[in-house]
C-alpha cells in the first residue's frame, strides 16, 4: 500500500549500507503488499497503492512512487495502464537429491490497466502469467466500478467483478506461510466472483464477496459449478498504531467433496507509528482455523499421500508470527514463525518452521530476498519426508516490478 505522506521518498536518493556485507547470508521472502504500512502512515484503504480494494497485484502511480524506496525512477515508467512482475528464484533444499531445487522463472506476469470513461468510474484490469511455474498462470482480470473516490468516509467504495485475491488474513504476496495453505489463500490462488468493498472512515474497511463455490479462478466452467457458491468476508479497524481483523471464508464443493470453510483473526503493531519512528518495527500475528481443507496439503507441502487423505476432512489451527526491524529504508531485517496442526484432535502432530532474514531494495521497485529457515514435522510418516513441511531450506528471489 502507498500512502500520499510517504510520496516524498521519491525525492531522496540511498546509499548501500555496509551491515548488508554481514547478512547476506539471511534474507526473508514477502511480496511488495506490505500491510504494516498501513498501519505506519495511518491509512486502512489498499487502494492508496493498488488498483484492487483487496491489495496485492497491479498498482497505480502512488504505489510505483511508493515502492521507489528513496531510488530515482524512471519516468517513462511512471504511468496508470501497463504494470509487470518478475521474480527469479533460488530453492536449496535440506534433502536436494530427493527434492525439487535449483533456480527457475518463479513467474513473470503483464497486466494492462485502463479506465474507460471520462469520469475514471470504471477500469479494467487483466493480467496474465506468461512465465513461470505452472502453479500460478492466471491472476487478477477484473472489471472495476468505482462508487466513490474518496478513500475513506464512504461506506460502498467499489465493486469487482472477475478473477481476484481472497480478501483473507494479512495480505501479502507470501504463499509459503502456513496460514495461507491451510486456507487455500496462497498468493497464486484465486477468487471468481463479485466482491464489494468501503471505507466508512479512516479506522475501519471491509470486503464482502460472493464467489464461486468451486475455490476457482474462473478459467473454465465445470459440471454442476453453477449449483454451488461461496462467500468472503473481511473486517479490519485500526485505531491507531494497531490494527485488528477478521476474515471468513465458505465454500460450497458439494456434491463432490465436503464444502470448506476457515476463519482467521490477525493484528498489526507498528512501534514504528506508536515511538514516532524512534523503534522501526512491526510485529504481526496472525491465527487461523480451517474446516476441510487439508486436501491443499497434498500441493507440496506433506510427503505422504495417505496422510493428506487421512487428515482430508479434519478441522486444522494454524499461528503466523512475524517481526519486522526497518533498519533504513531500502533494508529491513526480517523473524518468522509458522505452525500448523492438521487436526485439531491431535496435538502431537504439528509442523513448525521458523526462518530469520532481510528484504534489500536494491533499486526502485526491485529487491533480493534471501530465506533460512529451520522446519519440523512430527508425524512419523512426515518427519523425513521430502517435502516442503518437514525441510529445512534457503532460497533466494530476485524480484522486478512495473
Amino acid at each position: 500500500m502507498a500512502f500520499e505522506s510517504a510520496r516524498s521518498l521519491i525525492h531522496s536518493s540511498r546509499t548501500m549500507n555496509s551491515l548488508f556485507l554481514y547478512v547476506i547470508l539471511f534474507i526473508s521472502i514477502k511480496g511488495f503488499a506490505y500491510p504494516d504500512y498501513a498501519v505506519r502512515y495511518n491509512n486502512i484503504s489498499c487502494t492508496s497503492c493498488h488498483i484492487s480494494p483487496v491489495g496485492g497485484g497491479p498498482r497505480n502511480v502512488d504505489g510505483k512512487l511508493f515502492g521507489a524506496h528513496g531510488y530515482k525512477v524512471n519516468s517513462l515508467l511512471i504511468q496508470p495502464y501497463v504494470s509487470a512482475d518478475f521474480r527469479a528464484l533460488f530453492y536449496n533444499p535440506q534433502r536436494p537429491s530427493s527434492s525439487k531445487g535449483g533456480m527457475g522463472i518463479m513467474s513473470g506476469s503483464i497486466a494492462g490497466h485502463v479506465p474507460l470513461d471520462a469520469e475514471k468510474k470504471i477500469h479494467l484490469v487483466i493480467e496474465q502469467n506468461i512465465a513461470g511455474f505452472s502453479a500460478a498462470p492466471y491472476r487478477d482480470t477484473y472489471a472495476l466500478f468505482k462508487l466513490s473516490d474518496k478513500l475513506n468516509s464512504n461506506w460502498f467504495e467499489s465493486i469487482l467483478v472477475g478473477r481476484f485475491r481472497a480478501p483473507f488474513g494479512i495480505i501479502t504476496d507470501e504463499h509459503r506461510t502456513y496460514t495461507h495453505i491451510q486456507t487455500a489463500t496462497e498468493w497464486y490462488t484465486f477468487e471468481n466472483g463479485i466482491l464489494l468493498s468501503g471505507t466508512p472512515s479512516d479506522k475501519w474497511h471491509y470486503d464482502f464477496g460472493v464467489v464461486s463455490g468451486e475455490n476457482s479462478a474462473g478459467q473454465n466452467l465445470n459440471n454442476g459449478g453453477a449449483e454451488r457458491s461461496g462467500a468472503l468476508i473481511n473486517f479490519r479497524w485500526m485505531p491507531g498504531a494497531i490494527l485488528f481483523g477478521v476474515s471468513g471464508s465458505f465454500h460450497d464443493h458439494e456434491p463432490r467433496t465436503d464444502s470448506t470453510k476457515a476463519v482467521a483473526l490477525y493484528s498489526i503493531l507498528s512501534l514504528a507509528r506508536w515511538t514516532e519512528n524512534k523503534i522501526p518495527v512491526s510485529f504481526k500475528v496472525e491465527h487461523a482455523r480451517a474446516w476441510n481443507w487439508n486436501s491443499n496439503l497434498g500441493r507440496g507441502f506433506a510427503s505422504d499421500p495417505n496422510y493428506v487423505t487421512a487428515v482430508g476432512h479434519a478441522n486444522s489451527l494454524g499461528w503466523l508470527a512475524e517481526l519486522d526491524w526497518e533498519l533504513s529504508e531500502i533494508f529491513t531485517l526480517i523473524y518468522k514463525y509458522d505452525f500448523l496442526q492438521p487436526d485439531q484432535n491431535y496435538a502431537s502432530d504439528i509442523y513448525d518452521r521458523q526462518g530469520i532474514g532481510f528484504r534489500w531494495m536494491i533499486g526502485p521497485n526491485t529487491m533480493i530476498q534471501v530465506r533460512t529457515e529451520t522446519a519440523r514435522a512430527t508425524v512419523p510418516s512426515e518427519a523425513n519426508g521430502a517435502a516442503q513441511g518437514a525441510q529445512d531450506s534457503t532460497f533466494a528471489v530476485l524480484q522486478l516490478a512495473l
